[in-house]
């Protein structure tokens, strides 16, 4: 993708931060191809190779032990724990359907990003078809309890719901919605990464292309306008941030 967008990082001494780690497995990914890896995440998640790794991974601590699936984070406490202007390249990868104050994202991930810097996210679109979390058809547009008891009736489950009964699984994906996921419209995450960077657009096609090429059905109608904006609204975002 950043070939496609004529970015390119140097081995050994570009600095890219994957902004929302989990487990760590991408940032070990981009070290092990030589490049100056980092993540960041909001609980103790990473799963370390050596004790020493330690160091490269930054968390806006909860307070809550990893095992407490609320995460809240306040305002105050939110920060990316590396210096301003720090990073060459940001990424993440279904992230920014968790983050409950984009605009405070945004700002952060601008601050230890380099003058110049890029960063690429991707994420499920508001209205997906299936939300793919909850498994729920539009989950991601339509968040009412009558909503998700009348898909868990049906017998929608994830693949932790699959013995709960109707109104138990109606009620944690009502509240999973309130506290686990945020799928604001387009327009309005557009808006609040305007406020930060100096470039946005949407990539669907660097994405499809660095994927798979133009072999891909998507691929190949992401050439005509009507299919990229469907795109980018029912299927992922593919956001490209420059500072």
């Amino acid at each position: 993708m950043l070939a496609d967008r004529n970015c390119y990082l140097e081995r050994g001494s570009s600095k890219v931060l994957d902004f929302g780690c989990g487990d760590g497995r991408h940032v070990y990914e981009y070290r092990d191809r030589g490049f100056d890896a980092y993540g960041f995440e909001i609980r103790p998640a990473p799963v370390l190779r050596q004790g020493e790794d330690e160091k490269r991974f930054g968390l806006a601590l909860t307070g809550k032990p990893a095992d407490v699936p609320e995460f809240e984070v306040s305002a105050s406490d939110y920060k990316i724990p590396f210096s301003d202007n720090f990073f060459d390249f940001i990424f993440s990868t279904s992230t920014l359907e968790h983050v409950q104050d984009h605009g405070l994202a945004f700002a952060e991930t601008a601050r230890v990003l380099k003058p110049g810097g890029v960063a690429i996210h991707t994420f499920p679109a508001r209205y997906r078809p299936i939300e793919p979390h909850m498994y729920v058809p539009l989950g991601g547009a339509i968040q009412s309890y009558p909503w998700f008891l009348l898909w868990a009736c049906l017998g929608v489950r994830n693949e932790f719901q699959k013995d709960m009964a109707p109104v138990e699984c109606a009620k944690r994906n009502f509240h999973y919605s309130r506290s686990g996921i945020k799928y604001p419209k387009l327009k309005n995450i557009l808006s609040l990464a305007r406020a930060h960077y100096r470039d946005v657009d949407i990539a669907a096609r660097s994405w499809e292309r660095g994927c798979y090429g133009y072999v891909s059905l998507k691929g190949l109608l992401l050439s005509l306008p009507m299919f990229h904006r469907y795109y980018s609204r029912m299927d992922t975002v593919v956001l490209f941030l420059k500072k």
